[in-house]
C-alpha cells in the first residue's frame, strides 16, 4: 500500500511548490541584505522583482488551494498550519524582529484551509467552473483593498468606509488587518490579510474540482525534479526552519566581514 501511494503522488505539485519556495527564500534574502549589511539591492525597486514576486506569492498560495481539494483531513492540516504561523509570530516578537510577522503566509493558508472545510461538500465538477471565475474575480477586485476600494488598478468601482483603515485601537486593529484594512499603526515583515488572498486560494480550490481528477492521469504530473520536489514535499518544514538559517549565516557572514576589516 505504501509502495502504491508513492506511485500515485503528483510530483509536479511539488516541484512547482519547490520553485514557490525558492522564490520565497530569494526573497526574503533580498530583504535581509539591508538590515545585516547595509545593502539595498537596485533590482527590488525594479518593476521585474515586483512581478516576480507577485508571481511567487500567486503560485504559492493558488497551489495550497489546490492542494487542499486534493488532500484529505483539510481541517487537521489548516490547524497544524494555522500553529505554525503562530510559532512563527510568537519568535518574531521574542526575537525582537522589527517589525514583527503577523498574519503571515502561514497564517493565511491555514486560516483558508480551514474555511475552505464546508466548501468541499458544495464545490464539484458540475459547478466548479462559476467557482473558479467568481473566486479568481474577487481576488483581482480585491487586490487593492489596503487602499480603501473595490475594482481594478486605478478604476475603483466603490470607495470602502475610510474608518476602516484609520483604526489605532488594538482590539480592532488586528482583526480587522487580519481581514485586509490595516489601520495606520499596523506593521508586519511578512503581510497576507485574508482578503485578498483567500479568493485566490479558492480559485485554485476550485480549478482542483474543474480539472483535478482527469490532470492526476496526466503523465507530466509525474515529473519529478530533485532537489526542488523534496522541498516542495516538506515545504512547511522548510519555511519554518528557512528564515531562522539564514539570519544565522547571515549575521555569522557579517561578523567574519567586520573582523577581517579591523
Amino acid at each position: 500500500m505504501k509502495e502504491k501511494a508513492k506511485k500515485e503522488r503528483l510530483y509536479l505539485l511539488d516541484t512547482i511548490r519547490g520553485l514557490a519556495i525558492i522564490g520565497m527564500i530569494f526573497i526574503h534574502v533580498s530583504y535581509d541584505l539591508p538590515a545585516y549589511f547595509g545593502i539595498y539591492p537596485r533590482y527590488m525597486n525594479s518593476f521585474w522583482y515586483e512581478i516576480f514576486g507577485q508571481c511567487v506569492r500567486i503560485t504559492f498560495i493558488f497551489l495550497s488551494g489546490y492542494c487542499a481539494m486534493l488532500g484529505k483531513k483539510t481541517l487537521k492540516r489548516g490547524l497544524i498550519v494555522s500553529a505554525a504561523g503562530l510559532l512563527v509570530t510568537l519568535v518574531s516578537v521574542i526575537a525582537k524582529v522589527d517589525p514583527p510577522i503577523f498574519f503571515g503566509v502561514l497564517t493565511l493558508i491555514g486560516a483558508s484551509m480551514i474555511l475552505s472545510v464546508p466548501f468541499k461538500k458544495v464545490i464539484n465538477k458540475k459547478n466548479s467552473i462559476p467557482f473558479f471565475i467568481v473566486s479568481l474575480a474577487l481576488f483581482i477586485f480585491t487586490l487593492h483593498l489596503f487602499n480603501g476600494y473595490f475594482g481594478l488598478v486605478g478604476h475603483p468601482l466603490f470607495y470602502f468606509p475610510r474608518v476602516l483603515l484609520s483604526v489605532s485601537n488594538p482590539v480592532l486593529l488586528y482583526p480587522l488587518a487580519f481581514l485586509g484594512f490595516p489601520g495606520p499603526a499596523f506593521e508586519s515583515s511578512d503581510y497576507f490579510p485574508l482578503i485578498p488572498w483567500f479568493f485566490l486560494f479558492m480559485a485554485g480550490f476550485s480549478f482542483y474540482a474543474l480539472a483535478g481528477e482527469s490532470l492526476k492521469e496526466k503523465k507530466f504530473m509525474k515529473l519529478r525534479i530533485e532537489p526542488l520536489a523534496f522541498l516542495g514535499k516538506y515545504s512547511l518544514y522548510v519555511y519554518l526552519i528557512h528564515q531562522p538559517v539564514l539570519m544565522g549565516i547571515l549575521m555569522m557572514v557579517a561578523y567574519l566581514l567586520k573582523l577581517s576589516s579591523r
